[in-house]
């Protein structure tokens, strides 16, 4: 097994303030991204399994605020802490 096809757990932190409600984190990431009933993302630190980190890195890819920090490598990816996220 090579270090890029090895799957990590991830951390994100959500930034509530920045969070204007679009709804992209869900739709692309809809298991790691909870919405309350105003539409915004409700959570602010949460710890992602492996399994889900790919999803959690698209959720906060989407987001057009930059609301969500993500903190490590999606399963597969290379790369280390907070670094910024391409636009999808």
């Amino acid at each position: 097994m090579t270090p890029t096809s090895v799957a990590r757990g991830v951390r994100i932190k959500v930034h509530p303030a920045l969070c204007e409600g679009w709804g992209e984190c869900h739709r692309w990431g809809g298991a790691v991204y909870p919405l309350d009933d105003e539409g915004c993302v409700d959570l602010h630190l949460l710890e992602v399994p492996p399994e889900m980190a790919e999803a959690a890195w698209m959720g906060a890819a989407a987001c057009p605020n930059g609301a969500i920090t993500y903190i490590g490598a999606p399963a597969g990816r290379l790369g280390t802490a907070s670094r910024p996220l391409p636009r999808v």
